[in-house]
């Protein structure tokens, strides 16, 4: 009995414990795409995604012939029609014939035929594409500046160019595992083949992972977390699978769609099968960007507010002070904003404001930042005042009405309770004693 009370027990303690962990799992999930959801409407996502879909539509064709020239030295040209074909895969029979029609586009055009102006224009043209990718991922994670035109066309070209013949690579390397003996022999094994066969399945949705996950790393010009981008190109993977069910029964049930456009009709499906891929591919952005600066959007349900700034300008000047402490080199600001988990474009305009006050100087070797005084000589009040005369505030202290009396006992009170405290205080941990 009593053996049977405590397995009751041990069971209703198990269940509780879950139950709260699965509960604050969910809440926090909820959180997350709750901001997500609301980050993309700041963002007007569907407007950049339009945007992309229109610089997309220009530059297909010469992207896929700078590639396709590429693949041709290696004669295996061929692999485009596949990789193409199930990209557009959704759009069901028009697909295959959009597929058609771009590859003649491609085969078509005749690369000797152009000479240097012309290949010269075609990989512009190219650039320019992966460019604007790029400033509508910058925009995404708030970085201020894009790649300089040199580093573009070295980074870009290197992957239009190698990219194809890595996959390629990697595709016959998988056919040439699957064809092995040991590999046959696993897949005819009683409880090794239905695994092998799920992982068989599996693998175009992995290698839609890894698209999305090397393209969330290397396309926007700073620095990403792999874990972040791995999560971000999952979210996209599941999101795109999912639209390509949905529009694959929405191309079929629209009927009075191909009766009103005609021919036509093929077109506006393709239009909206790649607006609708970009707009993916920027929410999988939004969440890896999400995932790796949690610190920068605790407020983004409620909006950025004073208190947030000021919140973030004393932790970056304690970090600051405490490096100024220990003697270590001072900190630069995109390594400060690294340690803090925030992003570089979020700090970097209260460092700036902070620089131009005197509170921090800037340091050319090592390069970084220092303080201007002493810590025990710059005071938090002194600080607060500058960070809320520089967000816009205006001086309502001076009106002799009530409510700018009333704003000045404020200000007063707040003076009189931080009288004192410096930021070597600060920087110790404890703010209230100097």
């Amino acid at each position: 009995m009593n053996q049977e009370y405590r397995v009751k027990k041990v069971w209703s303690f198990a269940l509780q414990h879950l139950w709260a962990a699965l509960t604050q799992w969910l809440t926090r999930g909820y959180s997350f795409f709750s901001a997500v959801h609301k980050k993309v409407q700041d963002d007007a996502l569907s407007l950049r995604a339009m945007g992309l879909t229109y610089v997309t539509l220009l530059a297909l064709v010469p992207l896929l012939a700078a590639m396709f020239a590429v693949l041709k030295a290696f004669g295996v040209h061929n692999l485009i029609e596949p990789s193409l074909a199930q990209a557009l895969e959704p759009l069901g029979e028009p697909g295959a014939e959009i597929t058609r029609r771009i590859l003649e586009f491609v085969s078509n055009l005749r690369v000797g035929v152009l000479g240097a102006v012309g290949m010269a224009a075609l990989f512009y043209t190219v650039v320019s594409l992966i460019s604007k990718i790029e400033d509508s991922f910058n925009a995404i994670w708030q970085v201020r500046h894009s790649r300089t035109w040199g580093k573009k066309c070295s980074d870009y070209l290197s992957v239009v160019l190698v990219g194809p013949v890595l996959v390629f690579t990697a595709l016959t390397v998988i056919a040439s595992a699957q064809s092995h003996t040991v590999v046959q022999y696993m897949i005819a094994n009683e409880w090794l083949g239905p695994l092998i066969i799920v992982a068989t399945q599996l693998m175009p949705f992995s290698f839609l992972c890894i698209a999305f996950t090397f393209l969330y790393v290397f396309v926007p010009n700073t620095t990403v977390r792999f874990g972040s981008a791995l999560l971000g190109g999952v979210v996209a993977a599941v999101l795109w699978q999912l639209a390509g069910v949905g529009f694959t029964a929405f191309i079929a049930g629209s009927t009075r769609y191909a009766a009103i456009y005609s021919s036509f009709a093929i077109l506006v499906f393709f239009f909206i099968w790649v607006y609708a891929s970009w707009l993916i591919i920027l929410v999988g952005t939004e969440v890896a960007c999400f995932h790796q600066y949690p610190n920068s959007y605790r407020a983004e349900l409620d909006g950025k507010t004073p208190l947030s700034q000021e919140r973030l300008a004393l932790t970056a000047l304690a970090a600051i002070t405490r490096r100024y402490l220990a003697e270590q080199a001072p900190w630069s600001v995109a390594a400060l904003a690294k340690n803090m988990r925030v992003q570089l474009s979020v700090l970097e305009p209260l460092i700036e404001t902070l620089l131009a006050q005197g509170i921090l100087f800037q340091t050319v070797e090592p390069e970084g930042m220092m303080l201007g005084r002493p810590p025990e000589q710059i005071e938090v009040v002194r600080v607060l005042d500058i960070l809320r005369t520089s967000g816009g505030e205006p001086d309502t202290t001076d009106g002799g009405d009530a409510i700018s009396a009333l704003l000045d006992r404020r200000n007063q009170a707040v003076a009189h309770a931080l009288d004192g405290v410096t930021l070597r205080s600060l920087a110790t941990d404890n703010p209230l004693k100097d």
